[in-house]
């Protein structure tokens, strides 16, 4: 049985070549996938607003458009929704067997990682600035990078590291929003990294974003897109 492939709506909207280079990452992993043409948000920002009936009104769609398949993830925030939110919203509710067999069967960046062929992984050189998830384990996220022998990867040297994307900062608070990722972004220019590589297309976007607000240049790139380089 193939997987739902679900793209993050900022995949799909902002950067539709990064969410090919999944494709041919899941591809080369051997995971089957189809990819519903009515899939939707999976419903983290009403999630983040506190809008709970409105989530869950999303995720009912969803759970419909996924029945009894399995989802693989290409976002590291929505595969969060899918295996802790849904089920804490269905609780006690006729679709939390079905939240729960979805939760203990979807995959995401990590699994596709793990399995892709990388027949070009030497290839990849050059000074790299990492900028993790903060939703997800730090550890797991630099255990990727292991993949690189010829690249060097940096991390911010400061704790607990927000982008400025987190919590729907970029329409509530603005200039925090903007301060916090031009803060990585100047810390990653100071370090001397030729690129950006973030985890998450909603930090990317964020920090694209404020670059271009403050006329600051450097690249930034998805680990997905890194990983299609090494295919």
């Amino acid at each position: 049985m193939s997987d739902v492939l679900q793209i993050s709506c900022t995949l799909f909207h902002y950067f539709p070549e990064t969410a090919e280079n999944f494709k041919k990452l899941c591809h080369s992993a051997a995971i089957a996938f189809t990819v519903p043409a009515d899939q939707t948000c999976c419903g983290m920002p009403y999630f983040d607003k506190g809008e709970l009936k409105t989530a869950k009104k999303v995720a009912e769609y969803n759970l419909k458009v996924i029945g009894d398949q399995n989802i693989i993830s290409s976002s590291l925030k929505c595969e969060q929704v899918y295996t802790v939110k849904y089920p804490k919203i269905f609780n006690n509710t006729v679709s939390h067997i079905q939240c729960m067999k979805i939760a203990g069967s979807a995959k995401g960046l990590h699994d596709v990682f793990e399995k892709a062929q990388l027949n070009n992984n030497q290839s990849i050189k050059g000074n790299y600035f990492m900028l993790p998830d903060c939703d997800a384990p730090k550890k797991g996220q630099e255990q990727w990078l292991t993949k690189f022998p010829n690249a060097k990867f940096q991390f911010s040297t400061l704790q607990n590291t927000c982008c400025g994307a987190g919590f729907c900062l970029p329409a509530l608070n603005p200039e925090t929003a903007t301060g916090l990722s031009e803060t990585i972004l100047n810390e990653a220019i100071s370090s001397g990294v030729d690129t950006i590589v973030a985890s998450n297309d909603i930090c990317m976007i964020q920090l694209m974003n404020t670059a271009k607000k403050k006329n600051i240049s450097i690249n930034i790139i998805h680990i997905i897109d890194l990983f299609a380089q090494a295919l």
